[in-house]
């Protein structure tokens, strides 16, 4: 992720981390979620900057896509690889993913099915889309 100045990240369902990558040590992954969960539920884009870095989330059908840039980086880089992002996860599960349109951390009490999928649980896609943020990354 060096050569283009994206340092972590993540997608999510709603506030569930199914997959990260970074080949970096530090607390980014720690801030990413703290950001996450206060996301305004108004945007399907947004961008935290702190510590000479920015947080930039794209949201889409229920899931969080997150990238930690440098800040030298700027915004453009960042939202094309998530976007190449989100597209590779749509192919590669689309046919399980819901696509009822809501916005992916609007508060629904209908949580009794959280476990009932694979996207439901904390990392569960890590290994085999872990890997695809690693070699998205590298084609941005």
């Amino acid at each position: 992720m060096n050569q283009k100045g994206l340092i972590y990240s993540f997608v999510a369902k709603g506030t569930v981390v199914l997959a990260e990558h970074t080949s970096y040590s530090g607390n980014f992954s720690t801030i990413a979620v703290q950001c996450l969960q206060r996301l305004p539920s108004n945007s399907s884009k947004y961008t935290y900057s702190c510590d000479g870095h920015t947080f930039n989330f794209l949201l889409d059908s229920g899931f969080v896509f997150l990238v930690v840039a440098d800040e030298s980086t700027g915004r453009s880089v960042p939202f094309v690889f998530l976007e190449r992002v989100k597209d590779d996860f749509k192919q590669r599960y689309g046919a399980s993913i819901k696509d009822e349109g809501a916005h992916p951390l609007a508060d629904d009490d209908d949580d009794d099915d959280l476990f009932d999928d694979r996207f439901g649980i904390a990392y569960n896609l890590d290994r085999e889309l872990g890997q695809g943020l690693r070699s998205t990354c590298s084609i941005v």
